[in-house]
């Protein structure tokens, strides 16, 4: 048996437009969810798509991991961002999905609040004895006498200082990575950075830590060198990463840092999407929304939420691992082997290395997360993992969409055209085309990449090129539009 993994067709329409998304009949609980949730808030299906998936990585992420066939473990955490406007109910569909999550971590912080008061008093009375003691050493020093009692009983007091209370904190929203690290290595280690409006976590210090950022997913431990306070080593963390941003900051991002986070290898790590709009097809109805399938998802969350809790006062480190039955790896082993020949030049994925290195790794957590949050028995199935393929499919063609060959020539002309609206902003029409070689930015002042730019303006409309007459120095018409030249 061969498998195309690009020429999967298993994908179904929307209620809402045209646009095809993979079946998920597969899962029952996850796909009524997912269309209870369609049809009462009428936002993208992508959208909710996303959050759901963020929820069940969030819960099920340090409880499981996942051997691939190849012998490897792996993590189960997701990344997933999701690119739409203002307007597309972001919010509400975030809301709707991790509200379960929200409402169980605000309920275990009020609980230990109180033992944290407790810790505080006698934090500060253990502070107390402990400057007492330093203090007569300081006196004992100065006065050139040995203090070996007095060290005696400071060496016996470190060891009898209070630890703080520990928090089950699973939910992180547009933190920067100093607090988010820190908070999991206090507190709970496995967490969710989420944000609805991610454009905060993208041009914040979040994702400064791109190398961190990309080992926490592979499942490696990460060490944290700070200048004001102690280091530390983040080690077996989890980490869930789920963003919703609109496509003029996404695009603000890679036009600065699109270069080092692709070539990092962030991007590639994520499920991405950007669907089409709902709106204008959102009709009010006059009965109330139902919510019974959304209940018992929540209920599904907080099942795992509790085993989670559990294992966290047990301090239980060990993760129960996941596989695939034969037949199931027999077709992991194929599809990996098709997607691997797809890199090659000339290939769908020619360029796309990147996230074509990391599409089985995504496709094994999908199958291990669908799997266990539906309560399937026994090892992953052949009829699982090929439902993970088919979404694990519809987001690549989503990835290369956004960054394949075609896209780039989309970027690069958005990111040549946002420098010239500088001299348009300021009522300057005419511009030298040498100008731009030795000012633009620094892609484009090589004459052969910023003649096909140019071009591909031109035939856009965007620009125009002409001549003065005398004059060999080509100009760039920057409001063709306008007419008059």
């Amino acid at each position: 048996m061969y498998i195309d993994f690009f020429r999967q067709q298993n994908a179904k329409k929307s209620n809402f437009g045209d646009y095809s998304y993979p079946s998920l009949s597969q899962f029952p609980l996850l796909d009524a969810a997912i269309n209870e949730a369609q049809a009462n808030i009428q936002a993208p299906r992508g959208l909710i798509q996303n959050a759901a998936l963020t929820a069940i990585s969030v819960v099920l992420q340090g409880l499981v991991d996942v051997r691939k066939p190849n012998g490897q473990i792996a993590p189960t955490s997701l990344m997933l961002l999701a690119i739409a406007d203002s307007g597309e109910r972001k919010s509400t569909v975030e809301n709707v999905f991790l509200r379960p999550i929200r409402a169980f971590q605000a309920k275990q912080c009020e609980e230990v609040r109180e033992s944290q008061l407790v810790w505080k008093i006698k934090y500060d009375t253990w502070t107390v004895r402990r400057n007492g003691v330093l203090k007569s050493i300081t006196k004992k020093a100065l006065k050139g006498l040995p203090a070996d009692e007095e060290e005696r009983v400071l060496l016996a007091l470190e060891k009898e200082a209070p630890a703080k209370p520990k928090e089950f904190k699973v939910l992180y929203e547009d933190s920067t990575s100093e607090a988010l690290f820190h908070g999991m290595y206090e507190n709970l280690s496995t967490a969710g950075l989420i944000s609805s409006e991610g454009g905060g976590v993208l041009e914040g210090r979040a994702f400064n830590d791109l190398s961190k950022q990309n080992a926490i997913w592979s499942g490696d431990s990460i060490t944290i060198d700070r200048k004001t306070a102690e280091s530390f080593e983040l080690v077996g963390a989890r980490l869930t990463v789920s963003l919703m941003v609109q496509e003029s900051v996404f695009l603000k991002y890679m036009a600065h840092k699109g270069e080092e986070s692709r070539g990092s290898g962030l991007w590639a790590r994520f499920l991405i999407c950007r669907p089409a709009s709902t709106q204008g097809t959102r009709y009010i109805s006059s009965q109330a929304p139902f919510w019974h399938y959304q209940t018992q998802f929540a209920s599904r969350l907080e099942h795992f939420l509790e085993a989670g809790l559990v294992c966290f006062r047990e301090n239980k480190k060990e993760k129960q691992v996941i596989k695939f039955d034969s037949e199931a790896a027999r077709l992991w082993v194929e599809v990996a082997n098709d997607i691997e020949s797809r890199i090659c030049a000339g290939g769908i994925l020619d360029g796309l290395g990147d996230h074509g290195s990391k599409l089985v790794e995504v496709i094994s957590r999908l199958a291990a997360l669908l799997h266990c949050f539906e309560g399937f028995k026994g090892d992953i199935s052949m009829s699982t993992l090929q439902a993970a393929i088919d979404l694990a499919k519809w987001y690549s063609d989503e990835f290369i969409k956004l960054f394949g060959q075609n896209s780039k020539e989309k970027d690069e002309e958005q990111e040549l055209n946002f420098w010239l609206d500088s001299f348009r902003m300021t009522g300057k029409r005419f511009v030298k085309k040498n100008h731009i070689l030795q000012y633009g930015p620094g892609k484009f002042r090589k004459k052969s990449v910023l003649e096909h730019v140019l071009l591909r303006l031109v035939n856009h409309g965007v620009i125009k090129y002409f001549n003065h007459s005398g004059n060999k120095a080509v100009y760039i018409d920057l409001c063709p539009w306008q007419g008059g030249v």
